[in-house]
């Protein structure tokens, strides 16, 4: 059965995981709330904590898409960096399940992410693409599909902040 399932459908599986089921469950727990807690962010509302999630996070995970996209085997690590980007969002939530002994909003839907970054490894040994180079390209794709929307969180943090106080 895994054999026919491909790469960007596991990929845009994640996204949809994503913009479904991990913001909706973030969302009914009051993730803003346990970022104030947990990070020591200020005056972060509902709103403005949406807002990074979708107009921010949401767009550089499709650009990463997008690139896989143009060339599913020469731009591989791209598409894989998706799967990462969710297996670091599983091991993130289930690291303050532990530490705040209860479970952290998020963190159900985050093992969805494990699941399909488990099918996607299967699935690139299936096919010889599991390497070093790869996961190494993958990784680093990963950590800026992290740090390109944070970067914008902290650079337009005034902007931002005045819309939504």
């Amino acid at each position: 059965m895994l054999k026919r399932i491909n790469f960007m459908t596991l990929f845009i599986v994640v996204i949809l995981v994503y913009t479904t089921t991990h913001v909706s469950e973030e969302a009914c727990g009051n993730f803003p709330l346990f970022m104030i807690k947990n990070w020591g962010i200020p005056d972060i509302g509902f709103g403005q904590w949406l807002f990074h999630n979708i107009a921010l996070f949401l767009p550089t995970i499709l650009i990463g898409l997008l690139i896989y996209s143009l060339d599913y085997e020469k731009y591989l690590p791209f598409g894989v960096g998706i799967s990462i980007w969710g297996i670091i969002n599983f091991f993130e939530h289930t690291f303050y399940t532990v530490k705040n002994v209860n479970v952290c909003p998020g963190f159900f839907s985050s093992i969805l992410f494990l699941l399909l970054g488990v099918i996607v490894f299967i699935k690139l040994k299936q096919i010889g693409r599991l390497n070093l180079q790869t996961i190494f390209l993958s990784v680093t794709c990963s950590i800026f599909y992290w740090a390109i929307p944070i970067f914008l969180i902290f650079t337009l943090s005034d902007p931002i902040t005045r819309i939504f106080h």
